[in-house]
């Protein structure tokens, strides 16, 4: 009987459930503060949060990971999860997408939503 490919599990920071690495939102402190890295490639330390659950998104959650910059996280992942739920509304961009984003943070998001 072949070996089950190996899943690697993280923990939310804010509900602390565990779950497939693939559906959480990785978030990475920089010098600037705290930056969400759809990805899951930026340098830096990183945490991870459930995107499916607001309650997630709450300020006071978040404060374990971002400390006082986290009712400004809280406001960026409010914003970016709300607009990745409607995907019907229009951005501006070229198909739909951020005009903000890199190519290759949208090459990223292409990947997961492939695969």
């Amino acid at each position: 009987m072949p070996a089950s490919k190996h899943i690697p599990f993280r923990q939310c920071v804010a509900c602390r459930a565990r779950r497939p690495k693939r559906e959480l939102l990785r978030i990475v402190l920089t010098q600037a503060g705290p930056v969400i890295d759809p990805t899951g490639r930026r340098p830096g330390r990183g945490a991870y949060v459930c995107p499916d659950r607001p309650e997630c998104w709450a300020e006071k959650k978040l404060r374990r990971l971002a400390g006082a910059r986290a009712a400004e996280l809280s406001l960026a992942l409010q914003a970016l999860l709300k607009d990745l739920a409607n995907p019907d509304h229009s951005k501006g961009g070229a198909h739909g997408q951020d005009p903000n984003l890199s190519a290759r943070q949208r090459a990223g998001d292409e990947q997961r939503g492939a695969t």
